[in-house]
């Protein structure tokens, strides 16, 4: 934006000050054509007067100016026939014209402007009386080479002054932008970190007036919108808190009623045993997302120093593969590790490592269905390690895959999952400066993709 403003600047300033400059110097060609014009008509006068009262041409006076000048000089009579010449002959092209125009009276033909690159010389005459009557001409061949010199010297005049005004009106319109746009900047970098949700620095106010108006009312809002999304957090993590204390009252009661309980109540106490391990998972999945959220603000905003543990992925994978083999084995599932690269590193705590892993195995084995074949695969790349948990089986429709790391959403064939685990996953991954997404597999199923640092990166 700012080159198409200083573009835009000094394509007008161009325009007037060639607006400006084309006048003033086709002004001063035209000065110095008529001035040069001028002196040689009262030379040409002075010329005619000596003719006139002399009895013979005066041969010495002709050949004297085309000395001082260096400029060609005839005199003919009435008949044409020439009197007296320096440096000029009746025969040469247009002296002949210029004669009769002369004897005949004839008006001064339009004088043309002289320009910088004129060399070519110019005719002038004028009529010699005697007692009233035109009884001869003089001629004069006009070199225009000192005025041209002249007229390109003030043209070089006015295209350095140009060229002094244009990049005196750059600096004044780099300036300008310069003050117009810096506030755009920092509204950029102020949006930028917005929406990332970064409580970065506000936006400086400053340039024109509207734009400090809107960049205190945008300063303003950021600040409200950081503070609903911080005074949110803060009431996810308290509330959670709150009614872990309540909740293992009601389940340490519960327990406590078990051996007390009828069979004829025994469907009903087994539900509500049921509704308090959700809603345990629930508050505990709360609190996780509430301790990755922070985490993840924390590092977008650069409150944290950077993390120096360094963890291997197969140790990991292959640990928790172990971990969860029990599972895959009762729904006929199986699974599999395919390392690209033995003994990949990520800059990234073991335990997040660990939970990453946790929440995508869980989703695979959990939805993935019987006989299916889930993998965890490591790929390096440039910019960090892609960590893959992918399955062989239903997958989801492709309208809802975009929805699987929602907080809160469930598939449709859910009926036991807090919607949680993939959000908490994102945060945790960000909270590293990585990335978590959700696509299709090669094989049909899902794939959780996890984009982690390394220590290079």
């Amino acid at each position: 934006m700012g080159l198409r403003v200083r573009a835009l600047l000094m394509t007008l300033l161009l325009i007037a000050t060639a607006a400006l400059a084309i006048p003033l110097a086709l002004s001063l060609a035209d000065h110095r054509t008529n001035v040069l014009h001028t002196e040689r008509e009262r030379q040409l006068a002075t010329l005619a007067d000596i003719a006139a009262t002399a009895d013979a041409p005066d041969t010495e006076l002709v050949d004297r100016y085309h000395q001082v000048y260096g400029e060609g000089a005839l005199i003919v009579d009435a008949d044409g026939r020439t009197m007296a010449a320096s440096g000029l002959t009746a025969t040469d092209p247009g002296v002949t014209t210029a004669a009769e125009r002369a004897l005949s009276d004839a008006p001064d033909a339009p004088r043309a402007r002289i320009m910088p690159w004129d060399r070519r010389s110019m005719l002038e005459a004028k009529g010699i009386r005697r007692n009233g009557e035109l009884v001869g001409a003089v001629v004069l061949n006009v070199d225009p080479t000192v005025a041209a010199r002249d007229i390109t010297t003030d043209w070089l005049w006015i295209a350095a002054g140009c060229i002094v005004l244009l990049g005196l009106a750059a600096v004044a319109a780099q300036s300008l932008t310069r003050w117009v746009l810096r506030p755009l900047v920092g509204l950029e970098r102020a949006v930028e970190d917005m929406a990332g949700g970064i409580a970065g620095q506000p936006a400086q106010v400053s340039g024109p007036p509207e734009l400090r108006r809107f960049t205190s009312a945008f300063n303003a809002m950021a600040q409200a919108v950081h503070a609903s999304l911080d005074h949110q957090r803060r009431l996810i993590a308290d509330a959670s808190h709150q009614l872990r204390n309540p909740l293992a009252a009601i389940r340490l009661r519960a327990d406590t009623l078990e051996d007390h309980v009828a069979e004829s109540g025994r469907l009903t106490y087994d539900s509500l045993s049921a509704e308090l391990d959700r809603l345990e998972n629930l508050l505990a999945q709360l609190l996780r997302l509430a301790r990755a959220e922070q985490a993840s603000h924390s590092h977008k905003s650069g409150l944290v120093a950077a993390v120096h543990d360094s963890t291997d992925l197969d140790s990991v994978a292959e640990q928790r593969l172990d971990f969860w083999r029990a599972t895959a084995d009762r729904n006929d599932q199986r699974l599999r590790f395919d390392p690209t690269h033995p003994h990949l590193a990520v800059q990234m705590p073991r335990h997040d490592v660990e939970q990453l892993l946790d929440i995508a195995l869980d989703n695979a084995l959990r939805y993935s269905g019987t006989g299916t074949t889930v993998t965890v695969s490591t790929v390096p790349t440039d910019s960090g390690i892609d960590l893959t948990v992918s399955d062989d089986g239903p997958g989801l429709p492709t309208d809802t895959i975009a929805h699987a790391a929602t907080r809160f959403w469930r598939g449709h064939t859910d009926s036991e999952g807090t919607g949680l685990g993939l959000a908490i996953a994102t945060e945790i991954a960000a909270a590293h400066g990585g990335l978590a997404s959700v696509t299709r597999s090669p094989d049909g199923g899902l794939a959780v993709h996890y984009h982690l640092p390394t220590s290079a990166s």
